[in-house]
């Protein structure tokens, strides 16, 4: 662990095309020109505000051509869906939203809907209707009231986890500590996050309950603990130790440790350096390995099975870490360096077909999979990124205030 950590740490050590009146999304690469044209349409009554955010929803997917109008009598005959309403103050001081998407070219109505709410969530009543929208759009579930996790630094001496929305609002800071931090990891219900913090001097590895605000080391053995990753029921985790000969990857008991934890190996490779597990839905595990003299990505399962490289080819080169699962274990998202310069990838597991998603960033960190499995969240450069899951349309998130991005994760939970 310790080898393979050293090089990952020396590692990892444009004009906007379109923005909104928040400036916290801003759309800074690729096209979504030949994509159906939704029109969103400034919803009376408002500010402007629930334009913005339906608007920044769509276009962060990369699915759709988004464009605004001011009023439904500018819209163009080949615009295919319209979406647009009415914000209202009622008498008890509740805000209400009556919103209809309709089939511009059917002239269908396909939703009429009204929602009512507390104005201090109006951001997540609006997130809610894109979700809604988008599955009737798409078929697919939104991830616009989803959760992401930041482990940041903020300044010498000073690390935080914070917890916000999927576009980085509602930002809560979950931990504070003088202590690096790293390694995060959601359960499958968004209740729990694990990370590896160094208040003891040496790596750890805690859970904590977010609900609660609790939390327990979960790994304290002897040497390093790192790396954490909840098995698919949340009973376990696998972690990297150091406790033998280099770094190898346990299962422990997803609860306090007491010093005399059972500890299950898992990937055990030989003399070598195992660590960065990821486990999929259907128990198959990913590790990344020094096995054949570069980090590169295997695949093992929670049966312990054989591993098997999968991160082949010159084209992905000697150095590839930090996989991925997505939630329907189908793909997988990793870091590829080449040259020099380190890039975000998506790879499909069936046809070990892959491709970068990263447009413009050249130091790129620890992507993952929303819930959805249609977008990707990472770092590069101390700035947080998302990008569509096919590398089209990449968006930077401006309200992330951090002097070093360590590490970010998408919840697994919608």
């Amino acid at each position: 662990m310790k080898k393979l950590s050293l090089i990952l740490a020396v590692a990892l050590s444009s004009a906007a095309l379109n923005s909104f009146a928040d400036q916290n999304i801003e759309i800074i690469g690729g096209t979504s020109a030949g994509n159906p044209k939704l029109a969103i349409v400034n919803f009376a009554g408002d500010d402007g505000t629930i334009n913005d955010e339906l608007s920044s929803d769509f276009k962060v997917t990369g699915e759709f051509n988004v464009i605004n109008y001011a009023s439904s009598a500018e819209i163009e005959s080949e615009i295919q869906y319209i979406l647009e309403g009415t914000e209202v103050i009622t008498n008890d001081g509740a805000t209400s939203i009556s919103y209809k998407l309709s089939n511009n070219t059917t002239h269908k109505v396909l939703l009429d809907q009204t929602v009512r709410y507390s104005s201090k969530y109006q951001r997540k009543a609006v997130h809610n209707i894109s979700n809604i929208v988008y599955q009737k759009l798409t078929k697919t579930k939104g991830i616009f009231t989803s959760k992401i996790a930041l482990a940041i630094q903020k300044a010498a001496h000073s690390y935080a986890i914070i917890v916000a929305d999927y576009d980085g609002y509602n930002q809560k800071t979950i931990l504070s500590t003088a202590h690096p931090i790293s390694s995060l990891a959601w359960d499958s219900t968004g209740n729990s996050l694990s990370y590896v913090t160094w208040e003891t001097s040496k790596p750890v590895v805690y859970v904590q309950n977010l609900s609660k605000g609790t939390r327990y080391s979960a790994a304290n053995f002897s040497g390093s603990n790192s790396s954490p990753a909840f098995t698919p029921d949340g009973r376990r985790l696998a972690v990297t130790l150091s406790r033998d000969y280099g770094s190898h990857i346990f299962l422990v008991d997803n609860r306090k440790y007491q010093g005399v934890t059972k500890i299950v190996p898992l990937i055990s490779y030989g003399p070598t350096i195992d660590t960065e597990a990821d486990i999929s839905t259907n128990g198959k595990v990913l590790f990344t390995s020094d096995h054949d003299g570069g980090p590169q990505i295997f695949m093992s399962d929670l049966k312990g099975s054989a591993p098997v490289r999968i991160t082949n080819g010159k084209a992905l080169g000697n150095y590839n870490t930090t996989a991925r699962f997505s939630n329907d274990a189908s793909k997988i998202s990793f870091i590829s360096r080449n040259e020099g310069v380190l890039k975000a990838y998506v790879m499909d597991l069936t046809t070990k077909s892959a491709y970068p998603i990263s447009m413009y960033a050249n130091h790129d960190l620890a992507p993952s999979f929303a819930p959805n499995d249609k977008l990707i969240l990472f770092s590069s450069d101390n700035n947080v990124f998302i990008s569509n899951a096919t590398g089209t349309v990449q968006t930077k998130l401006n309200n992330i205030n951090a002097l070093d991005v360590i590490d970010q994760r998408w919840a697994k939970n919608f």
